[in-house]
């Protein structure tokens, strides 16, 4: 599928119906997406396929958005990694036969110390931004197998990790519900490319 297609394909589902979803396009959608950019190239993301513990998940929506994890066929919750340290030395460790000694020792040595330094802002906007990358390359690459999903920002992330038992360096992003749809979405309106252009 072109890229501009794509694009228009994808909406915000938010009503699914029955029609199961193979876990295994779940977890190719969630491969592409891990082709996002990401800032040092650090991939500080993690993902939790939740289908077992749905309706617990749901509790800690906000409003509608309750509706919609309970709907879902899967629900993914998106965290970061707030430890970048040990995410730098874990790339390292993991791509040692793959990657040159170079890079080796960026990971190994020029990353942590920058990491180290960084603010809780710093740290907390560089986590926002990879989020971000890589959720939209994941409704993208869902949209790509005509599969629905709707990224929630609205929900408990004080209880997400006890709820989901996830590590608490992990900190929750977002929530990606994910199915199959009846509905035909009309496309959301789109300020003109002019208003949001300027040239200097």
């Amino acid at each position: 599928m072109k890229f501009l297609e794509l694009n228009k394909k994808r909406h915000a589902i938010k009503q699914f119906n029955d029609q199961p979803v193979d876990v295994k396009d779940v977890r190719t959608a969630i491969e592409i997406a891990t082709l996002a950019p990401s800032a040092n190239n650090i991939q500080p993301w993690k993902f939790v396929i939740v289908k077992e513990k749905k309706a617990e998940l749901a509790e800690l929506a906000y409003s509608t958005n309750k509706d919609q994890v309970e709907a879902s066929q899967y629900t993914i919750a998106l965290f970061t990694d707030t430890d970048l340290v040990k995410r730098s030395r874990k790339i390292a460790r993991v791509g040692v036969k793959n990657l040159p000694d170079d890079l080796i020792g960026y990971y190994m040595e020029t990353l942590p110390p920058r990491f180290a330094q960084f603010t809780e802002q710093q740290k907390s906007d560089y986590l926002a931004l990879n989020a971000g990358l890589v959720a939209m390359n994941l409704v993208l690459a869902l949209t790509d197998q005509k599969i629905g999903s709707n990224i929630i920002l609205g929900f408990d992330k004080s209880k997400v990790n006890d709820v989901l038992e996830i590590d608490s360096r992990f900190r929750p992003e977002l929530l990606i519900t994910v199915g199959y749809t009846d509905l035909k979405p009309e496309p959301s309106y789109r300020l003109p490319v002019d208003e949001v252009i300027e040239y200097k």
